[in-house]
């Protein structure tokens, strides 16, 4: 593959994409989660929110972990109460489906609600005439980034918000 791009760009980008992921890691749920809640997790809980029950396998596919990284992240969840394993016919044991309790639900909500407070403040920041362009220039660099990375992870499973207006009625 032929590159058309100089060390000195590659390394001016290496330095703004590392100062993002820095940045985005203290804007994120960990941050601002009384529950003390993984990315990984909270991104469980809101797939969750979305479907009324999943398949451990259909979790994990959606969340892009190995089956067996997602039962240890489902025990983390279960031990507090955030999420139900509803036990199939299986005789070993096997989960049919998770799904998420009510005070998962509570959790996920209030880190929702929090994450847009952020987002207030970030688009604030942002002057008002570039708003626009800087909306356009991130959705740019999601979409380079899932394909540089091989890490598609398309739309957003559930806009964040229509989580309490579904439970809601609204």
């Amino acid at each position: 593959m032929a590159t058309n791009h100089n060390n000195s760009d590659a390394h001016a980008w290496w330095n703004e994409l590392e100062r993002l992921e820095r940045i985005m890691n203290r804007v994120g749920p960990d941050e601002v989660c009384c529950e003390g809640l993984t990315p990984r997790q909270t991104n469980i809980l809101r797939i969750l929110a979305s479907s009324e029950g999943a398949r451990l396998s259909e979790l994990a596919a959606q969340a892009g972990v190995t089956p067996g990284a997602m039962t240890r992240l489902l025990d983390r969840l279960e031990s507090q109460n955030l999420v139900q394993r509803v036990r199939g016919t299986h005789e070993d044991g096997r989960a049919a489906t998770v799904r998420i309790t009510a005070r998962g639900l509570e959790v996920r909500e209030s880190i929702d609600r929090l994450m847009i407070d952020r987002a207030h403040q970030v688009i604030q920041a942002v002057p008002e005439r570039k708003r626009t362009r800087v909306l356009e220039a991130l959705r740019t660099l999601n979409e380079a980034l899932e394909s540089a990375c091989c890490c598609e992870v398309g739309e957003p499973l559930v806009q964040i918000g229509k989580v309490a207006n579904k439970e809601n009625g609204r």
